[in-house]
């Protein structure tokens, strides 16, 4: 198989998913549940879950993409994937210290420059940066009920 093939974006993006994907999973397994629950009923069944999905999911695209012809290597960069990995690695271990609000807006900025998204008008980035922060936090905090950490108790 060609060097080129693998470093390509058809190989990057879904190994640097595995590599998300197993950091996720070793962090979901920090999380502890307030009462005593059984497995399925904790914070961790959900997260465990998606990640065994994940998992099956990524190898049959690794499978399939082994076994498609390499006759014509596919363009791209595995940077862009690389980059997120980062990203996402930094968000993990920056969650607790600096809190949701402050770790996810970075987080999601990091994504927005990463990917291109309205760096020409700064404005309407950070105004998406918020809104995607938001978002979440309503889904998380307000609807699952899932305490959040914050920085010196803001948000």
């Amino acid at each position: 198989m060609d060097r080129r093939r693998l470093l390509s974006a058809e190989f990057g993006l879904p190994i640097s998913l595995l590599i998300l994907t197993t950091i996720y999973l070793a962090e979901t397994f920090r999380l502890r549940s307030q009462m005593s629950e059984s497995f399925w009923e904790g914070p961790r069944a959900m997260p465990v879950l998606a990640c065994v999905l994940m998992y099956a999911l990524l190898v049959l695209v690794l499978v399939r993409q082994f076994r498609a012809a390499s006759t014509a290597p596919a363009e791209g960069s595995a940077v862009r994937p690389i980059l997120v990995t980062v990203a996402t690695a930094i968000y993990i271990f920056a969650f607790e210290p600096l809190g949701y609000g402050l770790s996810t807006i970075l987080f999601v900025s990091a994504l927005f420059v990463i990917f291109g998204f309205k760096l020409e008008k700064p404005i309407s980035f950070a105004i998406h940066a918020v809104a995607v922060t938001a978002v979440f936090y309503v889904l998380y905090a307000v609807l699952f009920g899932i305490r959040l950490p914050e920085l010196y108790g803001i948000i």
